[in-house]
């Protein structure tokens, strides 16, 4: 009996021995996979971003869109649809978001007539809609991708919800990509 215990521990104990050392195998065959090709191991920091690499993500965000508007067309009785679109195209140079069509600069010489507008409305949605301005007046985007996404919702969107705001340098890229005619 002591025997088949004592056999029956030392092949429990090479087992757990063989396991780990082929856990240590696969785990430095991966980080030297990610050593050879750190492209292919970047992944973007946003878990919902549809993109392989980061690379490819930021090349995306950051390239030339459709449906540019380099100055701000307010009709004068503006409809709630109307402003909620501009509000929309303005928010895609600070977001991400897989699909993104038509832009308008966000600026205070934009955001200024929009706040205007919402005020002297009787619109459905105009208190959502006139807190939002005067966050984007005051230079507060921490929430601009969920701006963006009441917009897109309100519009019934069923592709390009965004999942993440771009830092400074993308933004800037997507403004020189976009927007330099403008200048």
């Amino acid at each position: 009996m002591k025997k088949i215990l004592s056999v029956s521990l030392i092949a429990l104990g090479l087992a757990a021995f063989v396991g780990f050392g082929a856990y240590k195998i696969f785990e430095n065959a991966s980080a030297f996979e990610e050593k050879a090709n750190p492209a292919k191991a970047e992944k973007p920091e946003d878990k919902d971003s549809p993109y392989a690499t980061k690379e490819e993500e930021v090349r995306e965000q950051t390239g030339t869109i459709g449906g540019i508007e380099y100055t701000l067309k307010i009709p004068e009785n503006a409809e709630e649809s109307e402003i909620v679109d501009i509000m929309h195209k303005m928010t895609h140079q600070k977001v991400r978001s897989q699909d993104k069509w038509g832009a308008i600069p966000m600026m205070p010489e934009t955001v200024q007539p929009v706040l205007e507008t919402i005020q002297a409305s009787s619109f459905d949605h105009k208190e959502e809609l006139q807190n939002i301005a005067e966050k984007w007046k005051k230079e507060d985007f921490s929430s601009i991708d969920k701006d963006h996404n009441y917009f897109w919702t309100l519009q019934g969107g069923t592709v390009g919800e965004a999942y993440g705001i771009m830092n400074k340098e993308e933004e800037e890229a997507f403004i020189q990509n976009n927007f330099k005619q403008a200048e």
